[in-house]
Parts: structure tokens; sequence; C-alpha cells
């Protein structure tokens, strides 16, 4: 169980890294700049990185909870 959960929190972070190195996530995140952090495209953006912040997150406090035991 434990493997497998460090195994996904590996993947998360991973998406998370690649994700974060994106022209699609720099642009997003220095649209504000213009004014153009409304667009949609910037909102989905930053959607999915909050999205991927907080499964890694998550992941991160159940293989926690699983090594404290």
């Amino acid at each position: 169980m434990i493997e497998q959960l460090k195994a996904e929190l590996a993947a998360a972070e991973a998406e998370l890294r690649a994700h974060m190195a994106s022209w699609e996530y720099a642009f997003a995140m220095g649209s504000s700049a213009d004014g153009g952090s409304g667009h949609p495209r910037h909102r989905k953006t930053r959607e999915r990185t909050e999205r991927l912040i907080i499964r890694c997150r998550d992941l991160r406090a159940r293989v926690a909870e699983h090594e404290v035991v």
C-alpha cells in the first residue's frame, strides 16, 4: 500500500513539475501584469495547477499517515 502511494506521489509530483515548467504555465502566471489574467485559457491553467498541487498535498498526507504508524 505505501509503495503504491509513494509511486502515485512521485508521478503526481513529476506531472506538477512538468506543468510548472511549461510555457502555458509561464504565460498564465505572468498574464496578470498586462491585464490578461481573465483569459479562459489562463484560468484553466491556474485551475489545473491548483488541482495538481492539491493532489500532491493529499498524497503526501496519506504517505505520512502510513509512515507514522
